[in-house]
C-alpha cells in the first residue's frame, strides 16, 4: 500500500514537471511567432527640398498586424499623425501632386526578405516643418497599444542660413558715438555669425573678423565710416548676408590726385587740376587762385576754366572728385589753386601747384610723329623728287 502511494506522488510530480516544461515550451514559442521591430531605425540628414528616407523592419508580421508610421507631433500635446499602414499611405493631409516632378509628398515601398519586411516611409519636398520624429509601431489584434512594438526615427531637415531684417541697413553717427550691430540668423544648423569690413581693411577693436551676432563700434571715428557685412553660414549652400553703412558727420578733407601740375605754355595746351573731397553732410566745393600779391580769388566756371565732378567706383560714398580745367594756359596762370571744402563741421583745403614746363604735358599733347609730322616729310619727298627732275632737264 506504502508503495502505491509513492509511485502515484512521484507520478504526479513528473506530470506537473511535465506540463511545466511544455507550458514553457510554447509560451516561448508564441513569443517567438509574435511582431517585432528589428533593428534601429536610422536616423536621417537631409537638406530642404531633398527626399527624405525612413526604414522600418519587422519580422514575424502576420496578418492579424498592421505596421505604421506616424508623425510625432509637438504642437497638438505629442499625439502622432498617422500617416500609413502597412504599404499605403493614409494621410489625408498634404498629399498633392507636386507639378514638377509628379509625385506625391508621402510615399511607401515595402521589400520582403523571408520572415523580414522593410517598411520605408518617403517623404518627398522636405520643409523644415517635416523635421522631427516618426514612430513605427506593429498594431497587433487583442493587445493593449502600450504593448504595440515601437521604435523612434528621426529626421533631421537641414536649413541653409536666413538673416533676420531686425536692423537697418544705415546709420549715421557723431564722431565720439557708439552702435551697436546684432545680426539675428535661422537655420539649420544654427549659423556661425561673423562680421567684416566690404573693403577688407582692419575693424575698429582690431582683426579683420568678428565672431558673434553682435558687433561693438564704440568712440567712432571718421575712418570707422565704410560698410560692414554680416555673413551667417552653418555650411548649408547658399551662406547669407546683410550689409550696413554706417555714416560718420566729420569736417571736409581734401587731397590732391597730383600736388603739382606742369604744362606748356602759349601753345594753346590746357592742365587739369584734380582734387577728391570728403565730407559728411556733403561738403559745397569751390576753386581759388592765388593772385600776385598772394589774395586768393574765387574760380568760376567759364570760358576760360572749366569744373566738373566726376564720379569713381574707387571712392566712397562720402568723397567726390573735382576737376578743374585750365584753358590755354598762359604765363599768368602759373600760381598755387586751392580746393577747399565746407559743411557745417568747418572747412578742408589743400593746394595744387601750376608750374611751367618747356614741352606739352598730358595724354591730349599731340606725338611727335603724328600727322604734322607726316606731311613735313611728304613736302620734303616733294621737293627732291622737284630738284630732281630740274637736273634731269637741264642735262
Amino acid at each position: 500500500m506504502v508503495d502505491v502511494c509513492l509511485n502515484f506522488r512521484t507520478s504526479s510530480k513528473m506530470f506537473t514537471i511535465t506540463f511545466i516544461i511544455l507550458v514553457g515550451i510554447s509560451s516561448i514559442f508564441v513569443e517567438a511567432q509574435r511582431p517585432d521591430i528589428v533593428d534601429e531605425i536610422l536616423p536621417e540628414v537631409k537638406q530642404k527640398n531633398q527626399i527624405g528616407y525612413l526604414n522600418c523592419t519587422v519580422v514575424n508580421k502576420g496578418s492579424e498586424s498592421v505596421v505604421q508610421w506616424s508623425k510625432v507631433e509637438t504642437v497638438n500635446g505629442g499625439n502622432p499623425i498617422l500617416l500609413s499602414e502597412d504599404d499605403k499611405i493614409v494621410y489625408q493631409g498634404n498629399t498633392g501632386i507636386n507639378e514638377d516632378s509628379g509625385l506625391r509628398k508621402y510615399d511607401m515601398q515595402s521589400r520582403v526578405n523571408g520572415r523580414r519586411v522593410t517598411y520605408m516611409l518617403v517623404i518627398r519636398y522636405l520643409a523644415e516643418e517635416d523635421a522631427g520624429d516618426y514612430l513605427c509601431t506593429i498594431r497587433i489584434q487583442g493587445v493593449q497599444w502600450p504593448e504595440w512594438p515601437k521604435k523612434i526615427g528621426k529626421l533631421t531637415v537641414q536649413i541653409a542660413p536666413q538673416i533676420q531684417p531686425s536692423i537697418n541697413s544705415i546709420y549715421e553717427k557723431d564722431i565720439g558715438s557708439s552702435l551697436q550691430l546684432t545680426c539675428e540668423s535661422h537655420g539649420n544648423p544654427y549659423p556661425n555669425i561673423t562680421w567684416k569690413r566690404e573693403d577688407g581693411q582692419e575693424l575698429p577693436m582690431g582683426g579683420f573678423q568678428s565672431r558673434g551676432a553682435t558687433l561693438n563700434l564704440t568712440d567712432i571715428q571718421r575712418n570707422d565710416r565704410g560698410n560692414y557685412i554680416c555673413v551667417a553660414d552653418n555650411n548649408v549652400k547658399p551662406p547669407d548676408s546683410f550689409k550696413v553703412e554706417v555714416i560718420v558727420f566729420f569736417q571736409p578733407s581734401c587731397r590732391p590726385v597730383q600736388s603739382t601740375v606742369g604744362q606748356a605754355q602759349n601753345r594753346r595746351f590746357n592742365a587739369k587740376l584734380e582734387c577728391i573731397v570728403a565730407g559728411y553732410p556733403q561738403p559745397s566745393m569751390k576753386w581759388m587762385k592765388e593772385t600776385e600779391n598772394g589774395k586768393l580769388i574765387e574760380i568760376d566756371d567759364d570760358d576760360k576754366y572749366d569744373i566738373t565732378k566726376q564720379f569713381s567706383s574707387q571712392l566712397q560714398n562720402d568723397e567726390f572728385w573735382y576737376t578743374l580745367l585750365v584753358k590755354n594756359v598762359q604765363a599768368k596762370d602759373y600760381t598755387n589753386y586751392h580746393c577747399v571744402g565746407t559743411n557745417k563741421y568747418g572747412d578742408g583745403e589743400i593746394t595744387i601747384a601750376l608750374f611751367e614746363t618747356m614741352e606739352c604735358q598730358g595724354s591730349n599733347c599731340p606725338s611727335p610723329g603724328g600727322a604734322g609730322a607726316g606731311t613735313q616729310i611728304q613736302a620734303s619727298v616733294f621737293t627732291v623728287l622737284l630738284f630732281g627732275l630740274a637736273s634731269l632737264l637741264v642735262l
